[in-house]
């Protein structure tokens, strides 16, 4: 949004306000670590047992947190027994948990959702966009991925994360095959397609804004 309404700052300067005012949530990030607690389970690692219960009530909202604090202290007890814990999880019963949470965020990249993220207004400048835009179709896929991360929160519960990610994996494999059809149907080879129609253009972000939902209601949640 920023870079929207900067790029229409004559003179062409409008770049540096918007270079500029990432340090805002940076300088957000950096103050509110200072107000930051630590988690119950941080405190328990470090025989803090009152602090930690103090702040899982403050958590759960309500006082009566004895169960669920008690079964946190015996994982932290369970924990500490494991010698040499970066040692065990190389060990063959952790190697498929060890390589599924190495592989997610590998193929989390190489879906492509990188391209979208920093070069969508490029791609939608090919299609024929103007600059404004452009900087504008970029705000909305962004906006798209925002209100998809919300509904798979709100999802995830009831239907599992295998659930979403499956249908989010079809969902992006079906809008990649459409836009690569329809993207090579155009430049070719040449990479020069002319002026394009456009319900060609529309079609393509529409492709993109489905995939990027997709990828936030899918590979996005199970990732983190």
């Amino acid at each position: 949004m920023l870079n929207y309404f900067t790029a229409k700052i004559e003179g062409g300067w409008g770049w540096r306000l918007s270079l500029g005012g990432a340090v805002v949530p940076g300088l957000v990030f950096f103050f509110g670590c200072f107000f930051l607690t630590d988690s119950p389970n941080s405190l328990l690692e470090r025989d803090k047992f009152e602090e930690a219960k103090v702040q899982l009530q403050k958590i759960r909202g309500i006082d009566n947190v004895e169960e669920e604090f008690n079964d946190l202290a015996k994982a932290s007890e369970a924990a500490k027994l494991v010698p040499n814990p970066w040692r065990e999880i190389l060990t063959r019963k952790y190697r498929p948990q060890l390589i599924f949470a190495v592989l997610i965020p590998l193929f989390q990249q190489l879906t492509g959702m990188n391209v979208f993220v920093f070069y969508a207004p490029v791609l939608f400048k090919s299609m024929g966009f103007g600059n404004n835009a452009s900087l504008m179709s970029a705000l909305i896929t962004s906006v798209v991925n925002f209100f998809a991360t919300l509904v798979s929160i709100a999802t995830v519960d009831k239907y599992g994360r295998r659930t979403l990610f499956l249908e989010g994996g079809l969902q992006m494999l079906l809008c990649q095959f459409v836009m690569t059809v329809s993207i090579a149907s155009k430049f070719g080879t040449s990479g020069n397609p002319g002026e394009l129609p456009l319900w060609f253009s529309m079609l393509v972000v529409i492709a993109m804004c489905v995939y990027i939902a997709g990828f936030a209601g899918s590979i996005g949640l199970v990732s983190s």
